[in-house]
């Protein structure tokens, strides 16, 4: 008995010594669409080992990778390696960090507490959490959680060799290493650089953002770096297009009357975005709204006591002309003329129509040839507004009437916001990422000049937690991500998923506009295999990626 006990235990120790030298199992990874969702939660029933992408020059080739089984703390390392691969051809990688949505977008707008009906159209129900934000890593990491997200991509300059280029991805962790094969299929088709774009896009900076988000002081040098950091990043996502607010390049007397006009501050603010690549000046709205409950028409001026000034008054039409001409004076002796918009009162509707008209009227009495841009949520304002922008729901519904602009010379952009909801092209967090990359689509089936989104920069305190931000009433809320596409970092802005895919409509854009010159017909068969409307498109990332092959393929063919 005792000899039976004896060996029991030994067995025990023998067990028990194993245990202790045995491997950790295998850590988990897999290659990912960067289109494709990924969630904190996400697992790994069958692993993509080996992935190929088609790209041109002047793009980026890029795909995420999920980690899962990895030992919390334990580094991540992570490499590309090629035959190709050499010092002017190099890899970008960014650990991706996961935000939440805390209620989904509306049926129709904001969320759905709004009018508490449920939206079948978005990628997953809420509460949720969601990789989004892209922070630049160098080689590896120390991750927290067992299951994590990267982001790895290949830019594609114009040396980059075309054909097929295979790469391996190393990621190792605690003595393992799991390899993965990237194939990037490079067409000898070169996207033109941002500043020669055709097509507009805005996204509206907040300064004031950029000064609490990275504790500099409001035009001081460590500013300006940063603000340049912001047009990079703008240039990045291939915006060409920045707005400047009138009132923070003046100073003014307690009663809104304009004292100074700072002209070197706004010169080298302008200068700054020109000289990232960016070509088109946007000037904002300079009258406001007392809130959405009031008719009020106002200037948009500190005063003491917060006095209102009506736009339309006498005193309010001194204050304007008196921002309104150095600043004309200044974009003349630059030779800025040709590239400035001007807006005048954002999203006018029916009753503001006539005041409209008066300040329009009073500004082009100064320069006849000012162009004016305005999210415009009215069509009664023809031969006052010479570029059109409606929210894209109102733009499919009254197409007809803005065909009729484009032919009379107007140029004709459209937006989104927290309006629409449902299934419209839109870019909110919990709506597929496609929906983003058709932008570029619907502009070039209808032949739009533009594109404009408020939210760059414009959240609340937290960024990376209040993806949903109460607007106004109890239900009330700005849907996920509405108010910013870009995140706070510790050296400048992060570019987010979303961000991406919006850069990869542009140059698909940019793709359909080459081929519509070539062969239009065929350019016109391949949008529709994927966008039919602003609330008809195609969701399989597969089948974009089908048809993006197919124009790169048109696009490298001999012409007959």
């Amino acid at each position: 008995m005792r000899k039976i006990k004896f060996f029991a235990g030994l067995f025990l120790l023998i067990l028990m010594g194993f245990s202790y030298t045995v491997d950790p199992p295998l850590f988990k990874v897999s290659i990912l669409d960067e289109l494709a969702p990924i969630y904190p939660d996400s697992k790994i029933e069958k692993a993509v080992t080996s992935y190929s992408i088609d790209a041109c020059r002047g793009s980026i080739a890029a795909v995420d990778i999920l980690m899962t089984d990895l030992v919390p703390l334990e580094p991540v390392r992570f490499a590309l390696t090629g035959k190709k691969l050499i010092d002017k051809f190099y890899a970008n990688w960014y650990y991706l960090i996961d935000v939440p949505v805390a209620e989904n977008t509306g049926l129709d707008s904001r969320t759905e507490k709004f009018t508490g009906q449920t939206n079948p159209y978005v990628i997953r129900k809420a509460p949720f959490r969601i990789y989004e934000a892209l922070e630049p890593v160098q080689t590896g990491y120390i991750p927290t959680t067992s299951t994590q997200a990267l982001r790895m991509e290949i830019p594609i300059g114009k040396d980059f060799p075309v054909g097929m280029n295979v790469f391996s991805i190393h990621i190792s962790s605690k003595g393992q290493v799991q390899k993965l094969q990237l194939t990037v299929n490079v067409y000898d088709v070169e996207i033109p650089p941002v500043n020669q774009s055709h097509l507009d896009y805005v996204n509206w900076l907040n300064i004031g953002n950029i000064c609490s988000d990275h504790q500099v002081e409001m035009w001081s040098e460590p500013f300006w770096g940063m603000l340049r950091k912001y047009a990079q990043m703008m240039a990045r996502g291939r915006q060409n297009t920045f707005w400047f607010i009138w009132s923070d390049f003046f100073k003014f007397n307690p009663d809104g009357s304009v004292l100074e006009f700072y002209e070197q501050r706004l010169d080298r603010y302008v200068s700054t975005f020109l000289s990232e690549g960016l070509t088109t000046i946007q000037g904002a709205p300079f009258a406001r709204r007392r809130n959405w409950e009031s008719d009020a028409f106002l200037v948009a001026v500190p005063t003491s006591g917060n006095r209102e000034i009506a736009a339309v008054s006498e005193e309010g039409q001194k204050i304007i002309r008196s921002m309104a001409a150095p600043i004309i004076a200044m974009m003349k002796k630059n030779g800025w003329e040709s590239q400035w918009y001007q807006g005048v009162f954002d999203e006018p509707t029916d009753e503001y129509v006539e005041r409209y008209k008066t300040t329009v009227a009073f500004l082009k009495s100064m320069k006849p040839d000012l162009r004016i841009l305005e999210a415009t949520m009215t069509v009664s304002l023809t031969g006052v507004v010479d570029c059109w922008c409606p929210q894209v729901q109102e733009y499919q519904k009254n197409a007809s009437f803005f065909d009729s602009r484009k032919a009379a010379g107007d140029a004709v952009w459209v937006y989104t916001c927290l309006i629409p909801g449902g299934p419209w092209i839109n870019r909110l967090v919990d709506q597929e990422r496609l929906r983003q990359v058709y932008v570029g689509w619907a502009c070039s089936k209808y032949d739009l000049q533009g594109f404009l989104h408020w939210g760059f920069n414009m959240h609340s305190g937290k960024p990376f937690e209040e993806l949903v931000r109460l607007h106004g009433g109890p239900t009330n809320y700005l849907p996920a991500g509405d108010s910013h596409i870009v995140y706070p970092g510790k050296k400048g802005p992060l570019s987010s998923q979303r961000f991406e895919a919006h850069r990869i409509g542009m140059e698909d854009f940019e793709l359909l506009y080459l081929l519509k010159k070539r062969n239009p017909e065929l350019a016109s068969k391949l949008i529709g295999k994927l966008f039919q409307a602003f609330d008809q498109y195609d969701k399989s990332i597969p089948d974009y990626r089908k048809v993006k092959q197919e124009l790169l393929i048109a696009l490298t063919e001999p012409t007959v």
